[in-house]
């Protein structure tokens, strides 16, 4: 189920909420976390059923080894059985392809959902037993079952955010009935990440599949940066609506989840871009390969080695191709070239022109993200060799037409750049709806954007939300 389809809106959250609100009102905390298990695992079985198997193994030999982890061969045993699941569903194909090889009959075809995120959880908290930042309890059948619905909690099985167990496991073990503060903040999230998937994100899908689907030989300067503009507004739209949405959804459990985005495209520079894109996954790709790595504490060369090594591995995670390679790649190099210009330069850039650069930056870094390979990268940006408005004709032309642009996508376009660039975050919106006396405009925003979303979910098919491919 997606999140924003009638199926899971009407007929799947309903009745789980419903009847975890029955056993609030009289039972103990262990069956509401059985319950929560017990959904969570229908939520991921509804996907395709052969795949919970899996989930239900890497869950059961990942807390086997928590109770031996102290002992440091038993942590590279469970990170390799964890990189090494991840890698034959991810990248056996790719690798395959690297060695000019035929892929072999049993080659993994299908992707299990969420893999490469409950794979970092339960890396994260292996690591933490180890380190002592994390408990391994005494191994009863509750803590197992605590420990199962940390990693399967329905609301960020599929997407993240990446969550640690010291922050998930002690609201999970007191679960009750959520606060009318909670439901209230948890639904106007909902809807928040409802009309930014539905009402934005799917709609510049088209244009973006347009832009990306052009020939290579016609492809010009306006088609590539057109694209790399409206796939880097739909990707935002699509990931941070899904976030507002697991936030949301949690919260109606009385559970909170960390923030996964903070306006990433207000960002003054490359490293304030990565401390809020993705959060939770840049702290893990911080704390658990850069740091490890020497960081910044080892001198110039390690650090810019910890640096690429870092995004590159990053820029894999999200995918198996080159063209994941290359984009965190080019971040490498971006973090690499702001940590030098720190270093020599005697000036710093006005605020203004540092963030218009870094936007840019970021925004044709997007093309090899959605590119299909590495030469329909090569070929994009190739393009902006050829001097011509192409796409950005098109907008410019749209813009003109008066009241009748207001239904071009180019209209959607520029509504997104100033959402995204310029507004406060749902974060924010829905801190300032929360403050008391405030519940009437909490009631009014919630309702008017659920009634949007439910008009878009009738006009458009229900699209899967982007970061279920990576």
């Amino acid at each position: 189920m997606v999140f924003s389809t009638p199926s899971f809106l009407l007929l799947y959250l309903p009745t789980v909420w419903l009847i975890y609100l029955l056993l609030a009102r009289c039972a103990l905390p262990r069956l509401l976390l059985a319950w929560l298990g017990a959904a969570s695992l229908l939520f991921y079985a509804v996907w395709d059923i052969r795949l919970l198997a899996l989930l239900l193994a890497s869950i059961g030999v990942n807390y086997w080894l928590t109770g031996r982890v102290r002992q440091r061969g038993w942590l590279w045993v469970g990170v390799a059985f964890n990189l090494g699941l991840l890698g034959g569903f991810k990248y056996s194909v790719f690798l395959l392809s690297v060695l000019h090889l035929a892929p072999h009959p049993l080659s993994p075809l299908v992707l299990p959902l969420g893999i490469s995120f409950f794979t970092f959880q339960q890396i994260a908290y292996l690591v933490d037993v180890r380190r002592g930042h994390a408990r391994r309890e005494t191994g009863s059948l509750y803590e197992a079952s605590l420990y199962g619905v940390f990693v399967s909690f329905f609301p960020q099985l599929i997407a993240g955010p990446i969550v640690h167990y010291r922050a998930l496991a002690p609201q999970l073990s007191r679960l009750g009935r959520p606060s009318s503060a909670q439901v209230r903040l948890g639904l106007v999230l909902l809807a928040f990440g409802l009309c930014k998937k539905l009402l934005l994100a799917d709609n510049l899908a088209p244009l973006v599949e347009r832009l990306f689907s052009l020939p290579a030989h016609a492809i010009v300067a306006g088609d590539t940066l057109v694209a790399g503009w409206a796939f880097g507004l739909q990707l935002y739209f699509d990931f941070s609506g899904y976030a507002d949405m697991a936030l949301g959804l949690a919260l109606l459990f009385g559970v909170r989840l960390p923030q996964n985005f903070a306006s990433p495209y207000r960002a003054a520079d490359i490293q304030a871009f990565w401390r809020r894109w993705h959060i939770t996954l840049s702290r893990f790709l911080r704390d658990y390969l850069y740091i490890p790595l020497g960081g910044s504490r080892r001198g110039l060369p390690r650090h810019i080695v910890a640096l690429m090594v870092t995004m590159l591995l990053g820029g894999l995670w999200h995918g198996a191709g080159w063209q994941f390679l290359l984009w965190g790649g080019l971040h490498g190099l971006m973090l690499t070239a702001l940590l030098m210009w720190q270093r020599v330069a005697c000036v710093r850039l006005p605020r203004p022109l540092s963030w218009l650069l870094t936007l840019s930056l970021v925004m044709l870094a997007w093309v090899p993200f959605r590119a299909e390979s590495l030469s329909h990268t090569v070929a994009l940006y190739a393009g902006l060799g050829q001097w011509q408005w192409g796409a950005l004709g098109d907008l410019y032309r749209d813009l003109t037409q008066g009241v009748m642009a207001l239904g071009t996508s180019s209209a959607l376009l520029l509504l997104g750049s100033f959402i995204a660039f310029f507004t406060p975050r749902s974060a924010v919106w829905a801190r300032w709806l929360a403050k008391p006396k405030r519940a009437w405009w909490q009631g009014a925003v919630a309702g008017a954007f659920f009634m949007a979303a439910a008009k878009a979910m009738v006009d458009l098919p229900g699209q899967a939300f982007l970061y279920f491919n990576f």
